[in-house]
């Protein structure tokens, strides 16, 4: 994805985690989508979780644009495959014999699934790629710093701050939205003729451009008085009959509830399983996009001029945005809770170390 489209889905993944009922008055968001964030269903304790990390988050939303594209502009570990997942088709006998099924499954509450549910016990081949660790890895940086944070006092030289702590659940939120973009997860080359790839991740910068209103010179949203991204009051009019129209849509029909044992998915007990179902879900729907053929018919795919496929990618790309926009969300707050646990497990600990050293 481009780096406004990242922001975009950082900033509404946070408006997923909010429990504020939105006024008609208060700005469109809030006059069509009143139920967009989690709300009542929500869990009570994860609600109280949300809101302190809402709290924490919401003051620097103008970091957005600029935390989020670091792991693209400064870190570029995309050539590193620190961005992809690369799977493919067996094709050879050395590839087939090391082809596996993934049995990692995304949450059902994703629907990006629905399409290649059939497909689910397919045998892959991996080639290359780290995103899933990656991922892990930001979770586990995260965590030690907000440890070492609250554990140094202030002024401390091997202190983090708020900031810091800030940028990393932005790099992760880029990093999981890759693993929604199916080109990310397919072997293909999906750069050179046809340039399926940047034309997918153009017209989706393209839609949020031309609706979502944006200061060039700050590189910032504007935001309505809720504190969500603000719609251009020029196209406030046709907003309805737009891609985006139908991401916040397919999200407002949602509910997820992260007390339920398999929230992250079936068989997956940590970020990288998680990561690693929704790689591998991204690779099928990839591959229902663009089915296997010729590389002479290949070259000639054009997805933003054939109606055939600018239909399809219409389709797929209100699931891979909703998708991406609520894993952000889920990791963000796991994350989060995960640190809350680990403070309190090891405030207990100490506890108990302390009074068995008085005996």
């Amino acid at each position: 994805m481009k780096s406004i489209a990242h922001a975009w889905i950082g900033l509404m993944a946070l408006e997923r985690l909010k429990s504020l009922k939105r006024k008609k008055s208060r700005g469109y968001l809030g006059t069509n989508f009143r139920e967009l964030p989690l709300g009542k269903k929500f869990d009570k304790y994860y609600q109280k979780q949300a809101d302190k990390f809402v709290r924490f988050f919401d003051k620097r939303k103008d970091a957005f644009m600029q935390g989020a594209w670091f792991p693209d502009n400064v870190i570029s570990d995309n050539l590193a495959g620190g961005h992809t997942y690369k799977l493919k088709k067996p094709s050879t006998e050395s590839e087939i014999k090391k082809s596996k099924t993934i049995s990692n499954r995304p949450p059902t509450h994703l629907s990006s699934i629905k399409a290649v549910e059939k497909r689910l016990n397919e045998k892959v081949y991996f080639t290359r790629g780290v995103l899933p660790d990656r991922c892990e890895a930001l979770i586990h940086s995260i965590r030690d710093m907000i440890l070492i944070q609250r554990h140094e006092d202030k002024g401390s030289d091997i202190l983090f701050n708020n900031n810091q702590i800030s940028l990393y659940f932005l790099m992760l939120s880029h990093y999981l939205a890759d693993a929604h973009v199916p080109p990310h997860s397919d072997d293909r080359d999906f750069y050179k003729p046809p340039t399926i790839h940047p034309d997918m991740e153009t017209y989706w910068d393209k839609e949020i451009k031309k609706f979502y209103a944006f200061d060039k010179k700050r590189k910032v949203f504007d935001y309505d008085l809720n504190g969500a991204p603000e719609l251009k009051e020029k196209n406030i009019s046709i907003f309805k009959n737009s891609l985006l129209y139908k991401v916040l849509d397919e999200l407002n029909k949602r509910s997820w509830c992260p007390s339920d044992s398999k929230i992250l998915g079936k068989k997956n007990k940590k970020v990288y399983d998680y990561v690693k179902s929704v790689c591998f879900v991204s690779y099928l729907n990839s591959t229902e996009f663009i089915p296997e053929m010729s590389k002479s018919d290949y070259a000639k795919i054009k997805i933003l001029k054939d109606e055939v496929y600018k239909k399809k990618l219409d389709k797929l790309s209100v699931h891979i945005l909703a998708d991406a926009i609520d894993s952000v969300a889920l990791v963000w707050l796991f994350t989060w809770d995960r640190y809350n646990k680990l403070k309190e497990e090891i405030r207990k600990k100490k506890k108990l170390i302390k009074k068995e050293n008085k005996k």
